[in-house]
Parts: C-alpha cells; sequence; structure tokens
C-alpha cells in the first residue's frame, strides 16, 4: 500500500511539551512530503493555534478542533464544517454556567473567551504549568459574558474547550453534557474535557478531506496518541499509534511506534511511508 496523505496528530505524538516539534519527526515528515505524500496534521487545537514549526512543514490541508474545521492552507479557506448549532451550544453554556471552570470557544480558527479568565487562569482556576502555554500562547477575543456572545451573534462554535478540570469534576461535567444529546466528548490530554458535535471527529474529518482530494481510504495513514485520535486510527487505511498513547489508542491502531518522546512518528514514517520495513 502507498500512502497518499499522512494525517498526524500533534500534542503527544508529533510535538513535545505542547510546542516542538523534534528535529527527527520534522525531517521524517520533510521526507515524505517529497515523495509526493499530503501532511495533514490533525489535532484538538483551533487553527491559529498550530505550532510554527508544524506550519512550517510543506502543509497544504489542516484538520482542526478534532473535526470542527478542516482549512486549506495557507489562505484558511474553510472546506469542511462540522460546528456546534447555536441553541445547542446555549444548551452547553447553561450547563457550564453552573461550574466555575475556564471555558474557551473556538470558531473560524480562533479562540473567545470570557475577559476575566485569561489573567486568572493560574490562580482562581489554578491551570497547572503544563497548561499555562495553551492560554499564555492565545491571541482571545474577549467578551463580557460568554451566554450573551451565543445570543447576540447566533455563533456556531467548531469546538467548545475545557483546559483544565480538577479531580472528580470532569466526570460530573461529562455526564451532565451526555445528557443532552447531540454532542461528542473527547480528551486529548487527561484533565481537559473538548466538547463538538456529535458530527465531529478526526475520523470523518479525514474521510470527507480524502473524498474532496479523490483518495481511499487505503491511502491514508494516521498516527496518533489519545481518545480524540480513536476515529482517525480506525478510518484510516493504515493506523499507528506511539507506544505510550493510551489503551484505547493502542487498541484502535493496526500497529505501534516507539513512544511520541523517543521520534515514534519519525520510525512510523520510515517504516510505512519511505520504505524502510513491512508494508501497512
Amino acid at each position: 500500500m502507498a500512502v497518499k496523505l499522512l494525517a498526524f496528530d500533534l500534542d503527544g505524538t508529533a510535538i513535545l511539551n505542547h510546542r516542538t516539534l523534534p528535529e527527527e519527526n520534522r525531517l521524517a515528515l520533510e521526507s515524505a512530503a517529497v515523495r509526493g505524500v499530503l501532511l495533514v496534521p490533525a489535532t484538538g487545537r483551533m487553527l491559529d493555534f498550530l505550532p510554527s514549526s508544524v506550519t512550517a512543514l510543506p502543509v497544504s490541508y489542516a484538520i482542526t478542533a478534532n473535526g470542527g474545521g478542516v482549512y486549506r492552507l495557507p489562505g484558511r479557506e474553510p472546506v469542511i464544517q462540522n460546528l456546534i448549532p447555536n441553541d445547542k451550544a446555549l444548551e452547553i453554556q447553561r450547563v457550564l454556567g453552573d461550574y466555575d471552570v475556564y471555558i474557551e470557544y473556538y470558531s473560524n480558527g480562533k479562540a473567545i473567551t470570557r475577559r476575566d479568565m485569561p489573567p486568572r487562569a493560574r490562580t482562581h482556576y489554578a491551570l497547572p504549568q503544563s497548561k499555562w502555554g495553551f492560554v499564555d500562547g492565545k491571541d482571545y477575543t474577549l467578551v463580557e459574558s460568554l451566554s450573551h456572545m451565543l445570543e447576540e451573534t447566533g455563533l456556531r462554535p467548531e469546538k467548545i474547550n475545557l483546559p483544565y478540570l480538577k479531580d472528580g469534576l470532569k466526570e460530573e461535567v461529562r455526564a451532565r453534557l451526555e445528557a443532552l444529546g447531540g454532542l461528542r466528548l473527547t480528551s486529548s490530554i487527561s484533565d481537559n474535557l473538548e466538547i463538538n458535535s456529535a458530527q465531529a471527529h478526526k475520523g470523518g474529518a479525514l474521510l470527507a478531506l480524502a473524498r474532496v482530494l479523490g483518495l481511499r481510504r487505503e491511502d491514508l495513514m494516521a498516527i496518533g496518541d489519545n481518545g480524540n485520535d480513536l476515529t482517525m486510527l480506525e478510518a484510516a487505511g493504515c493506523s499507528v499509534a506511539v507506544e505510550d498513547g493510551s489503551p484505547e489508542a493502542l487498541a484502535a491502531a493496526k500497529h505501534r511506534t516507539a513512544p511520541h518522546d523517543q521520534n515514534g512518528l519519525a520510525r512510523a514514517v520510515e517504516r510505512f511511508v519511505l520504505g524502510n520495513g513491512t508494508d501497512a
């Protein structure tokens, strides 16, 4: 099988410390691009929060917000959208309003939050240091009230993100949101919760993009590590999980590679794309 499109997760798969693309991974991805393979980052992140080390690669498309928005690069043209309806977003916000938690809305590749949240991320919301870069590095649109913003603009978000939920709270919030129906709830990190339309997931976005490009499932390779990667790993003809991925990701993937901090992505590309190992 010849891989024609490689969809790769970022955090916990391709990059280290949520920002750094290791040189070995970069070289492997660039070698794949030279072979004519389309490189497609597939992430829970919004478009504007893709690391510069990733956007510097020869990428023409990006699956963002867990499939909530697929963009053609570099022009930011949305080619696929799976948005949360405005009335459903209002239902979600009414539930979240019962909790004192940090909330982000993703729309058109950008992030929206309440004006008072970023200054209090480290203190009042107690985001651990590992999360600081997820707040400090974002150019937010700031609003006074998330509920009023939804009501006044009719916004249909790509994703609603809860970057940090304290022990025990995640299960409670998740259960209440599941009861609303019509949603897909995933986690890319153990203590976060990502809220999408039921139709929005990486696997569906990958297959929809493949149809746009005239590619078959057999032409696709995906690599990931966590819960929001499962549908993508199930969708691709060749799927690989990094060895330090979640049990669910390891079970969903057809193959395993080295841990993400040991250049597992590079090893997988060498094996399945560059031909330095067995065929998928």
